[in-house]
């Protein structure tokens, strides 16, 4: 089968090419096809991220053929270490974003934590079932934390949202910031609630007292 790789920064250079048509083995993964990359071109994809079809991938991911492939080095300035981002059924953890976050060079961290809240709107709730896009809700995030660092210079970022079934008290969504300054880590941690409670692919199935429903939602961007 054929898929179309992309390549991009020092990818590009080093390849020649910013994209090209391989033949690969029928079901191969997204780890196979970077190795006949490698052996192709002669360049190393080590430390480098996958989208397919323009969302993160996972290595083990099998392709399809006509996928588009795009192999994405480190960004420039260390960001991607600076970035932490999930989309998870594990429980949220502070200590974690601590231990991401706290560095020498850090003097101030701002969190938040969204937890489920009982009553909502007058009624005892009794569990709300998240579900969320993976790739594209680790995508959302890595984009905002991006324009966070645009607005408020270098930070640290921490963001994980919870899948599954929650009940209240709970933890769904944890984002923590870290900054040289406090007044950054503070505006940038608001910034990027502001922006993921519209934008982050993640949805809401709850039940209270009158059975269960879906939870409205807002929306950032055109709809058809």
């Amino acid at each position: 089968m054929q898929v179309r790789l992309l390549f991009f920064a020092r990818l590009k250079r080093e390849t020649g090419l910013d994209q090209e048509l391989l033949e690969v083995p029928a079901g191969a993964t997204v780890r196979e096809v970077a190795r006949l990359a490698e052996d192709r071109h002669g360049v190393s994809l080590k430390g480098c991220m996958v989208a397919v079809n323009e969302a993160y991938a996972s290595p083990e991911q099998e392709l399809a053929c006509g996928d588009e492939v795009a192999f994405l080095p480190p960004v420039a300035g260390g960001t991607q270490e600076a970035t932490h981002t999930d989309v998870t059924a594990q429980p949220l953890s502070l200590e974690r974003a601590d231990a991401f976050l706290v560095r020498p060079e850090c003097g101030a961290q701002a969190y938040f934590v969204g937890t489920v809240r009982s009553p909502n709107q007058g009624k005892h709730v009794n569990w709300i079932e998240y579900e969320g896009f993976i790739p594209m809700g680790r995508k959302v995030m890595d984009e905002a934390a991006a324009a966070a660092r645009e607005e408020y210079g270098e930070l640290r970022v921490f963001i994980e949202h919870r899948l599954g079934r929650l009940l209240p008290g709970e933890a769904s969504i944890l984002i923590g910031v870290a900054s040289a300054h406090r007044r950054a880590a503070l505006e940038a941690c608001d910034f990027l609630i502001e922006h993921l409670k519209v934008h982050v692919p993640v949805w809401k199935h709850e039940a209270d007292e009158d059975g269960e429903h879906w939870v409205q939602g807002q929306t950032g961007s055109e709809t058809l």
